[in-house]
């Protein structure tokens, strides 16, 4: 089932199919497969603490319980804070369409590390947004495909390669830069207190 993002800028709607962006798809992967004697594939399996059983793939499942035991459906399933309370939730974007906020600063997302990448293919475009784009605008939009309670920010851009939505979270990190002053620390001159002996080499060849 393909995924949408519909969207308005300057009152003109935009509708784009979403396809994830698969880092295997891009530049492949390796895969280790464990062989028998006999040079057939093993497959991975589970014992139980007692050693009766020998759980194979498709013999269990996971599932939430409470404090009695019982079974909770997913769909009960309540995020909380440390302090047990509640969080506040945001309802999916899918089928509304959301308004694309910007032009934004490169460094909005440069504050941010991407979780998930899109391909945008164009159903519609704005011409208002197409030209943004084209120049080099980047937009903040709502994209939730399912209900949540964590911050996410996603941001649309454009080169000549295609449109792309990046899904990103804060990264929580203070850049810094060349006008910083270092923090001075004391730094043994012992030898053997230092990681990577550089004149090591020197000293086994005289």
């Amino acid at each position: 089932m393909a995924a949408y993002l519909e969207m308005n800028y300057q009152g003109q709607p935009s509708r784009f199919v979403l396809t994830a962006i698969d880092r295997k798809r891009l530049h492949g992967y390796t895969k280790r497969v464990a062989l028998d004697a006999d040079g057939y594939e093993c497959a991975t399996a589970h014992l139980t603490q007692d050693g009766r059983f020998l759980l194979t793939a498709g013999s269990t499942a996971d599932l939430y319980t409470n404090e009695r035991g019982d079974s909770v459906p997913r769909a009960d399933l309540v995020p909380v804070d440390r302090d047990g309370r509640a969080l506040p939730t945001a309802a999916p974007t899918t089928g509304r369409p959301q308004e694309a906020k910007g032009p934004v600063s490169p460094e909005e997302i440069l504050n941010c590390v991407v979780v998930r990448a899109y391909a945008l293919t164009p159903e519609s475009l704005a011409p208002a947004l197409q030209s943004a784009l084209a120049r080099g605008a980047i937009f903040k939009v709502a994209y939730r495909p399912r209900k949540t309670a964590q911050a996410t920010t996603a941001f649309l851009l454009a080169n000549e390669t295609g449109t792309f939505l990046v899904q990103t979270e804060p990264c929580g990190f203070e850049f810094v830069g060349s006008e910083q002053l270092p923090t001075e620390t004391d730094i043994g001159t012992d030898d053997q207190d230092e990681e990577f002996d550089f004149d090591q080499h020197e000293r086994w060849n005289r």
